[in-house]
């Protein structure tokens, strides 16, 4: 007779068995990305449950039915979505969050890991051996201009973008107050949405988007049909954040220190610091990574290896972000962990010896 001991070790699951599971992680990745790519989740979503045949025949999925089948099975074991004796497959809360309409939608951040972003770690190993930034060896330029010669894919990292700031920009409204401020200026802010709910928040406030001159016109179209309230108190600024930045009492640098080094950041950090009036905040939204010996972060420390491949940059940990803002003048005065997809966190800076209230609140 086996014992329950000798039961609850067989039924363990042993290191191969946890390894290749992580290993096949990479697979996982590309089917759900390819369903996405696909519609399926929203197809299922608003049409409930359907076979195969359903979904390629007579709902538009471009896709050879008794593959679609095999894919949708794998998922299913996973449990993205149901699957039925009868052969029909069913939106599951995993993959509702894939679908163009879900409040966290997650649809186009995955379609953008499962498509150059894939390619691009496949030379993980390169870019460990040389240091090489990915993009520059498979695509023969950085991935900022990659986006620039590619408009699709330049939509496609916006609307991603767009979803996975979604958390982190309700954090800043949530956890900071601007009563007190009179102009925001995000750098780097894309299509100016952090931007609009600031102002749409805060009556008062005067906002600042800047980022490359490329990129403007697709922020200012993002501006059509806003109230005038809004349009009013916004202005568009194409410059160079290494340059200089316009001058406000606040300065907000959403997912944006993390793609450069540290000289680059002081640089942009030192250029806050010379246009910022009054006693002045900053508030960096970017991962803070745990030091040494602590196992947690996992999200921020895959990201920290995206980072690798796509080259430059890098996540930091708390007394790195302490060093980075002291040398550019500034003091760290409070770090605000946020729900979201990286473990981002808010990491607040005042001007050095200011005493002026914080911004940000618990």
């Amino acid at each position: 007779m086996v014992s329950q001991t000798q039961s609850a070790a067989t039924a363990s699951p042993q290191p191969a068995d946890i390894v290749m599971q992580m290993v096949m992680g990479a697979w996982v990745s590309q089917a759900i990305s390819t369903l996405t790519r696909l519609d399926v989740p929203d197809r299922l979503k608003d049409h409930g449950p359907q076979s195969v045949q359903a979904l390629t025949q007579n709902l538009g999925v471009d896709a050879k039915p008794e593959f679609l089948e095999r894919v949708l099975r794998a998922c299913a074991s996973i449990g993205l979505f149901s699957e039925s004796a009868d052969g029909r497959f069913g939106i599951t809360p995993l993959s509702e969050v894939l679908t163009s309409d879900s409040p966290m939608s997650l649809k186009k951040l995955t379609e953008v890991f499962g498509a150059s972003w894939w390619q691009l770690w496949g030379g993980l190993e390169n870019a460990l051996r040389t240091g090489q930034s990915q993009p520059i060896a498979r695509f023969g330029m950085n991935y900022w201009e990659y986006c620039l010669s590619n408009p699709r894919e330049m939509a496609d990292f916006a609307a991603a973008m767009k979803a996975n700031s979604l958390n982190s920009m309700r954090g800043v409204l949530g956890h900071c107050d601007f009563s007190q401020a009179k102009t925001v200026v995000d750098v780097g802010g894309g299509a100016g949405h952090l931007a609009i709910a600031l102002l749409k928040q805060y009556p008062h406030l005067q906002a600042v988007v800047l980022d490359l001159p490329e990129l403007i016109s697709i922020a200012q179209q993002n501006m059509q049909g806003q109230d005038e309230t809004i349009t009013q108190r916004v202005k568009f600024v194409g410059g160079d954040m290494f340059r200089a930045v316009p001058e406000a009492d606040v300065y907000i640098l959403k997912h944006i220190m993390h793609d450069w080094d540290d000289a680059q950041c002081l640089q942009i950090l030192k250029n806050c610091r010379q246009s910022m009036t009054g006693d002045g905040r900053l508030l960096c939204v970017d991962a803070v990574l745990p030091p040494l010996g602590d196992t947690q972060g996992t999200p921020a420390k895959f990201l920290d290896v995206n980072m690798i491949v796509f080259g430059g940059g890098n996540e930091r940990t708390e007394e790195q972000w302490r060093e980075l803002y002291a040398a550019a003048g500034f003091e760290l005065i409070a770090i605000t962990p946020l729900q979201d997809n990286f473990g981002t966190s808010i990491v607040e800076g005042k001007k050095a010896k200011s005493s002026s209230p914080r911004v940000c609140v618990e």
